[in-house]
């Protein structure tokens, strides 16, 4: 695969602690306080030890996984006749059993993008709508093999001792089988329920947000949450993921909660309008960027960060240089 170096290259900047709302490097998993945010809301009680599950909204489930570096966030979102499972997780360990607990109703898996930590899991689900790309597609086909991955099994990334079972010398996430492919506009019926995709391309050519029009819920994925946003892989597009911004801030006056994909599961739909407003000021050379070496990566030349207060950016230097904001 032609891009293997590079994902390799931006996966050894997964360590860096490149905001005030991710925590540190160095940090031990096994020990880790609870986000503020999921203290304030009612948990739902399951069998397991790695996930750990709340209720975020009307019918609406936040399914994290706190004891990794990623601090990924899966959503369960309920209708009378079906469900709707956005993103999968690490798959370290079963999201399925996870889900059973929580629901009877018939599974529908979509996800946000096709990075591997939000399709972890799902080779367990029969039921699997996608974007029709050609990102989207390679990653289904040939999965994510251990040599892409392996930095998420380390004892610096993870708790073992809540998965002592992991077998952290082959771990990979598995191929999956696209049911259907959809469009942007696309609508998922839950049952008294109704989903909109919403195709956001910008930090993968596949990202996407859902959206809840009659409880003005909006699912974001990695396209924005309050930590430091990647633009960094293969497949990213800084023109394209301006537009997406701006597509998702013009919803906010309609909207009551923002669900992101990793740290904290809700925020404030007014954040949205400052994000847009903190990467006009990167496009347009206001904002000063830092190496992202000072933040502990080796080769401080491949990317910088700019550091706002609720998020940041962390984006490769060549993507700036395109745009002629930097040299």
């Amino acid at each position: 695969m032609k891009y293997n170096q590079l994902l390799i290259s931006a996966l050894s900047l997964i360590l860096i602690s490149c905001t005030s709302n991710k925590k540190t490097d160095k940090v031990d998993w096994c020990d880790q306080t609870i986000r503020q945010q999921f203290l304030e809301l009612k948990e739902i009680q399951t069998k397991g030890d790695w996930f750990k599950v709340y209720e975020v909204g009307e019918n609406v489930y936040a399914i994290a996984e706190p004891y990794n570096f990623q601090e990924v966030i899966s959503y369960l979102i309920l209708g009378t006749e079906k469900a709707l499972l956005f993103d999968s997780g690490m798959g370290l360990d079963s999201i399925s059993t996870v889900v059973k607990e929580l629901t009877n109703l018939p599974i529908t898996v979509i996800n946000s993008h096709t990075h591997y930590d939000h399709i972890g899991s799902n080779h367990e689900f029969d039921n699997i709508l996608a974007l029709n790309s050609d990102y989207t597609k390679n990653w289904a086909e040939n999965g994510w093999n251990h040599e892409l991955v392996k930095q998420e099994v380390t004892t610096e990334a993870f708790c073992l001792q809540m998965l002592p079972n992991t077998d952290t010398a082959n771990y990979h996430v598995k191929p999956f089988a696209i049911s259907e492919f959809i469009k942007d506009g696309h609508v998922i019926d839950l049952g008294q329920r109704k989903i909109e995709i919403i195709s956001v391309p910008g930090h993968t050519p596949d990202a996407m947000a859902l959206f809840d029009r009659e409880s003005g819920y909006l699912w974001t994925g990695d396209t924005f949450y309050e930590a430091t946003i990647w633009l960094f892989f293969d497949g990213t597009d800084l023109d394209a993921y301006e537009e997406s911004i701006r597509r998702l801030a013009a919803l906010s006056p309609i909207l009551k909660k923002v669900f992101p994909a990793h740290n904290t599961p809700i925020a404030a739909p007014i954040r949205l309008k400052e994000f847009v407003e903190a990467f006009e000021q990167i496009l347009n050379g206001n904002k000063k960027a830092k190496d992202a070496g000072e933040y502990g990566h080796p080769d401080d030349n491949t990317a910088v960060v700019f550091e706002f207060e609720h998020f940041s950016f962390l984006i490769r230097r060549d993507h700036l240089k395109q745009r002629g904001i930097i040299k």
